[in-house]
């Protein structure tokens, strides 16, 4: 099974920690994050790992070259930042054969069984599968009662059953890249909007309950 993680990002909520560091190295219980992430992915059968790069760069290359974690790791460096999108786009080479693959953002902790969430995507064979939880957000999506993707919530949209908070977890089908979209700087959850809209696919949302989750791009949270 193949993964990506995305690993490009700036890292501005982290400041002035990621000045001099990455985000992907930045220590959490004395493991850099994005070492967390491949240990799990490991763990989970992962055998191939896609990594983007940009905001210094060369820090996470070294890195990576003094580890052997066993797998095969593989890295994308990106002279003008992609987005989440479209990173996700750059990596075609190495995902548009695979039936499906897993895309995690470096500093998103979720408690979650993999294998549970791939389960629910062979089931329903969705364009993409996103995890999402119950929590308080800024950024809420809402699903329909299917847990399909509808829209964003608007702002200060409270009280509604089929609103859910993104964990930076994705299962995409290699049916993706056949939507044709362009190597260019934008968000993968806006695309998935146009999937929607434009191409008539779906997106489900992938429930992970109540299990523990925390934001390790927020200052406070990387220092618990």
């Amino acid at each position: 099974m193949k993964a990506m993680i995305l690993a490009a990002g700036f890292g501005t909520r982290l400041r002035p920690l990621t000045l001099s560091t990455p985000k992907a190295l930045i220590k959490y219980k004395d493991i850099p994050l994005i070492e967390h992430q491949i240990l799990k992915l490991q763990k989970a059968g992962v055998n191939f790992i896609v990594i983007n790069l940009h905001h210094l760069a060369e820090q996470i290359e070294e890195y990576l070259k003094k580890k052997n974690f066993g797998i095969e790791i593989i890295t994308i460096y990106e002279p003008s930042i992609l987005g989440t999108g479209g990173a996700i786009l750059n990596a075609y080479n190495y995902f548009e054969n695979e039936d499906f693959f897993l895309v995690i953002n470096v500093d998103s902790f979720c408690d979650l069984q993999y294998s549970n969430m791939i389960d629910y995507h062979k089931k329903y064979h969705p364009l993409a599968t996103i995890a999402v939880q119950k929590r308080i957000s800024s950024r809420n999506l809402i699903f329909d009662k299917d847990m399909n993707l509808i829209k964003r919530a608007e702002q200060n949209y409270d009280n509604n059953e089929g609103m859910y908070a993104f964990n930076g977890i994705h299962i995409l089908s290699n049916e993706f890249y056949n939507l044709n979209y362009p190597i260019e700087y934008c968000d993968i959850i806006d695309l998935y909007f146009n999937a929607i809209n434009q191409h008539k696919k779906v997106i489900k949302g992938y429930n992970v309950g109540n299990v523990y989750y925390k934001d390790m791009g927020k200052l406070e949270n990387i220092k618990d």
